[in-house]
């Protein structure tokens, strides 16, 4: 008997190319679809009618990557004289868009961490009064906040930070943008509903990718004052496919009780990891303020032990992540739900040898 296929590696279910095509064909055989022109009406329109409710945010409208929704969002919550915006120094969109920003939107990022993964009021007070009062102003537009933060393994901001800098952007005049690429995570690890996490923001970028079971795609909500005619602007910069109903379809299959379900995978996690150290064979580091991710070291058996470790896990059908130093960065997401926390716990345990 085949044991379930869980992938401690990402985020989601990682679709080979021939199961996302077998789903795909599925999905098209069984629904009504009609087809979207570039992007416009079909199934296309309904689907972002409905993450855009679920996202509580008047509109929304798909885009082909994040890093175009993210540079749409600070353009659109710049104008004339306020092009800066406050991002964090490990954040998503400083590291890993090439300067698009400033490039092609013409906004000047300032990356402020002095707080975990987050930044404090009072060093955005600072920057905020500093350039307000410089000999020529240079106000500021906005703010945006990731979180968790991939590039401190998942690391969340706690509510109370992320609240208080809220509450300061919005005294301060300035607009804010959510960086909510993996904002299920966050909801699940907070306790916090969707509704409510994105409520205060402007404006909330989605990735579709990540764990809705698609090869590409994002999604941009907003109020339809910044949203509607956006179309426009997604083909003018290159991001006008000629259909997107596949990404659509497929995004919401997995849309339907998502919430539900990483709460779900979220509760089994902690008695896993349990389960694990009690074994004696691993321990567990939990990251500070984490969520998903946690780095698993074997008790024994140095480099050799966990390379042989990391292919008797894959053999027993867990897909793994690339060993990075002593450990392996593993993954909660909705694939744990195909088995249990017992035998997700015995599987590795049995493969520690």
């Amino acid at each position: 008997m085949t044991l379930p296929h869980v992938n401690l590696a990402k985020d989601g279910p990682d679709l080979s190319p021939r199961a996302y095509a077998r789903l795909l064909a599925d999905l098209a055989e069984n629904a009504d679809v009609a087809v979207d022109s570039f992007g416009l009406g079909g199934f296309v329109e309904g689907f972002e009618k409905k993450i855009a409710a679920e996202l509580g945010k008047e509109r929304a409208i798909l885009m082909p990557t994040g890093t175009l929704a993210n540079l749409f969002a600070l353009e659109l919550l710049s104008d004339r004289s306020r092009r800066r915006v406050l991002v964090q120094t490990d954040g998503h969109i400083q590291n890993d868009t090439g300067d698009s920003a400033q490039r092609l939107g013409g906004v000047v990022l300032v990356p402020i961490q002095d707080k975990g993964a987050g930044f404090s009021v009072a060093a955005m007070k600072a920057e905020v009064e500093r350039a307000a009062g410089a000999r020529v102003a240079i106000p500021f537009s906005s703010v945006v906040i990731e979180t968790p933060v991939r590039r401190r393994f998942a690391q969340m901001i706690p509510l109370a930070d992320m609240d208080a800098a809220v509450a300061y952007a919005r005294e301060a005049g300035l607009k804010l943008h959510l960086d909510g690429a993996r904002v299920y995570l966050a909801s699940a690890w907070t306790g916090r509903g969707i509704q409510d996490f994105c409520r205060p923001f402007d404006t909330v970028y989605l990735s579709l990718y990540k764990y809705f079971g698609t090869p590409f795609g994002a999604v941009l909500a907003g109020p339809a004052a910044l949203i509607d005619g956006l179309y426009h602007d997604r083909r003018r910069y290159g991001g006008g496919l000629a259909q997107i109903w596949q990404i659509a379809l497929v995004a919401d299959r997995f849309l339907d009780g998502m919430a539900e379900r990483w709460r779900r995978a979220r509760a089994m996690s902690d008695p896993t990891y349990a389960g694990l150290e009690a074994s004696g064979r691993f321990t567990i580091e939990r990251i500070p303020d984490g969520s998903n991710i946690v780095k698993l070291r074997l008790t024994e058996g140095g480099a050799d032990g966990l390379k042989a470790f990391r292919g008797r896990a894959e053999a027993a059908n867990l897909k793994m992540p690339e060993i990075a130093g002593d450990m392996l960065p593993i993954r909660v997401n909705e694939t744990w739900l195909a088995s249990t926390a017992e035998e997700i716990e015995g599987r590795l345990i049995q493969s520690a040898g």
